[in-house]
């Protein structure tokens, strides 16, 4: 009957001991993600104020309206058949599609190859 007795205080213990371990465990990982958004919430306060800043600097397109009222400034509606003849002229002079298979395959990578229009084959 001692036997039991010990066997029970010493289960009895470690299970205690084992709560009170974990409830450190969980209080160490609220710390960490604590501080993660801390670190978070001052990025985004940063980019916040970054962002307001760029806001306050642009102007309204009213106002670039009155600015301009007074030059003489033509808006053009783009013609699709000039596109098409502009794209074919760039086609033919060897700027868009001219050039060997390596440049052709490094453009991939820079921001030029977001830039060229798409090349539609005549079928």
């Amino acid at each position: 009957m001692r036997l039991y007795r010990v066997i029970f205080t010493g289960i009895m213990i470690t299970a205690m001991a084992m709560g009170y371990v974990h409830q450190r465990v969980e209080i160490v990982k609220a710390g960490y993600g604590l501080q993660e958004n801390r670190a978070r919430l001052s990025g985004l306060v940063d980019r916040n104020s970054k962002l307001m800043y760029n806001l306050s600097k642009l102007e309204s397109p009213k106002r670039l309206l009155a600015a301009l009222s007074g030059e003489k400034v033509e808006f053009v509606r783009l013609n699709p058949e000039k596109m098409n003849a502009s794209q074919s002229a760039f086609a033919d002079s060897g700027t868009i599609s001219g050039g060997s298979i390596i440049v052709k395959f490094l453009d991939l990578f820079t921001l030029n190859a977001e830039a060229k229009p798409r090349e539609y084959s005549e079928q």
